[in-house]
């Protein structure tokens, strides 16, 4: 059991290298090349040191809920209590496997055994770096977020904009806008946001339609029973676009479970880019390494983007791992 001020964590992982996954993928996904495989899911070795910045700068967490395929890193012990290993199947209902869909392993998240109302999703390549808090997640039971829209856009490459406007259709059928703007006015125009998130939602005030609310690329935090709201409100679409094995233009994803949650006024303001950064691996490695050394930010998102192919993969590695055994050198609880 556990109680309402306990904050458990939840992580994706796929091993791309793990044959008999790839198997059963190669099996339901045709036409992708094997260079396109291999880039989707090459492994950067990195995820031990996930671990590493968890037990070392938040080990106020109560459990780590590790969603796996199957597979399990070789030098994790999961003899561990604080870690549950949670397979698709013990959590996902069958006829929604295989999925190779994040959007569809997000959205269950509330049938994870022994999860705690306060969680916080994180995605296997967002690192703690330095220490956080609970409260910088969670107070008095509330998320502690940035509540702000911006325009749904198309893009050519992904179907994100697809994915964010069925995540905002759905908020349309259960808030008014207007009136909640003026219910919770100082969510949207916290002195805490930085200024053009103000401005756009100052824009925003005076158009009626939802557009998109902001997504940020950072350890969300999240509160069961909303899942569990939503799925009583909207099990039908979302269990239409659970059978989407792979990404698809009709998912939803796991920012509908956080905006709901700001929009119903569960949430205490806080400017999510003040301890949290983004940065792609197509960009300057050296920065993002001087990062990590220096411990600029306390959270941190190394994102292996849609046009990062062309990077030095194994010299990049190697820098990496170096920039991280500077700040997390030793073997944590949750390695053998």
């Amino acid at each position: 059991m556990t109680n309402n001020n306990e904050v458990d964590a939840v992580v994706l992982w796929v091993d791309g290298n793990d044959p008999e996954w790839q198997k059963v993928y190669k099996k339901h996904r045709l036409g992708d090349t094997e260079a396109d495989f291999q880039f989707r899911y090459r492994d950067w070795g990195l995820f031990k040191y996930w671990f590493r910045g968890i037990d070392k700068f938040a080990p106020w967490i109560r459990k780590i809920h590790f969603v796996t395929w199957g597979h399990i890193p070789e030098w994790l012990d999961t003899s561990n209590h604080k870690l549950h290993v949670v397979k698709h199947e013990d959590y996902i209902p069958e006829e929604f496997l295989p999925s190779f869909n994040s959007t569809v392993l997000e959205k269950f998240f509330h049938r994870i055994e022994d999860l705690s109302e306060q969680f916080i999703y994180f995605n296997d390549d967002t690192f703690c770096i330095n220490t956080v808090k609970k409260e910088d997640f969670f107070k008095n039971g509330k998320v502690c977020d940035m509540l702000s829209f911006e325009p749904i856009c198309a893009y050519s490459y992904t179907v994100w904009g697809y994915e964010k406007l069925n995540d905002s259709t759905i908020i349309a059928r259960h808030f008014n806008k207007k009136e909640g703007m003026k219910k919770h006015l100082w969510h949207y125009f916290s002195f805490k946001y930085p200024l053009r998130y103000r401005l756009y939602n100052l824009a925003e005030f005076f158009f009626p339609y939802f557009t998109s609310s902001l997504v940020t690329h950072n350890p969300s935090p999240m509160l069961k029973s909303t899942y569990e709201e939503i799925w009583n409100c909207e099990k039908d679409a979302l269990e239409a676009s659970a059978k989407n094995k792979f990404r698809e233009l009709t998912d939803t994803t796991q920012f509908l479970f956080r905006t709901w949650t700001m929009l119903k006024g569960q949430m205490i303001p806080q400017n999510a880019y003040k301890k949290s950064h983004y940065c792609s691996l197509s960009g300057d490695v050296s920065a993002i390494c001087k990062m990590i050394c220096k411990q600029k930010y306390d959270l941190l998102c190394i994102n292996d983007g849609e046009n990062d192919d062309e990077i030095n993969f194994k010299n990049v590695q190697s820098q990496l791992i170096q920039a991280f055994d500077s700040i997390l050198p030793e073997k944590c609880r949750f390695e053998k």
